[in-house]
């Protein structure tokens, strides 16, 4: 039995270049330009391309290249890192010790905010370092009006033990 050849392939096997496959094209090139990290420029090729994506219809490409967007946004935003400096910095020299260098950071934050309870507590912390009992005991009464949870804190942070029992810190030792 004779059977006749399967049509042969034609030369031009190429994609048909339709709508689709433009934007495709175009989303693949955004793509490359986001992880090559070129944000910007990526941004700008993704909002031109979610125009077009909405025109055609095309919702999985517009949620595509909104999540993008927005993967790009968070990377190009830049977090407020210099309202919690002065806490890091502090933070810092109580651990390596440096309780004298961490007390002229935190007064000085304290200065503009001396409301703040984690300043406070810090402060605390310093002073009970160095020994200053009756004001590590004044800066502790601050942060735990502001927050009580400081109190528990206080109980626990090992920077205390050395003062923990002086009467200027009964008060914090009652429920």
């Amino acid at each position: 039995m004779a059977t006749k050849p399967k049509s042969t392939a034609t030369t031009s096997s190429a994609p048909v270049k339709g709508p689709e496959n433009l934007l495709g094209d175009k989303l693949n090139s955004a793509m490359a330009l986001f992880y090559g990290g070129k944000f910007k420029e990526a941004q700008t090729a993704l909002i031109a391309l979610l125009g077009e994506a909405k025109a055609a219809a095309d919702f999985g490409l517009v949620h595509t290249v909104r999540t993008t967007l927005t993967a790009i946004e968070a990377r190009l935003a830049k977090p407020d890192t210099t309202k919690d400096a002065p806490e890091i910095e502090a933070i810092l020299h109580l651990n390596n010790r440096e309780s004298e260098t961490a007390l002229e950071v935190l007064d000085k934050a304290l200065k503009s905010d001396g409301a703040n309870g984690r300043l406070n507590f810090l402060k605390a912390t310093a002073l009970a370092q160095l020994e200053q009992v009756d004001q590590a005991a004044e800066a502790l009464k601050k942060a735990v009006a502001v927050d009580p949870e400081y109190q528990v804190l206080f109980r626990l942070e090992r920077d205390f033990d050395g003062v923990r029992y002086c009467a200027a810190f009964a008060a914090f030792e009652r429920d």
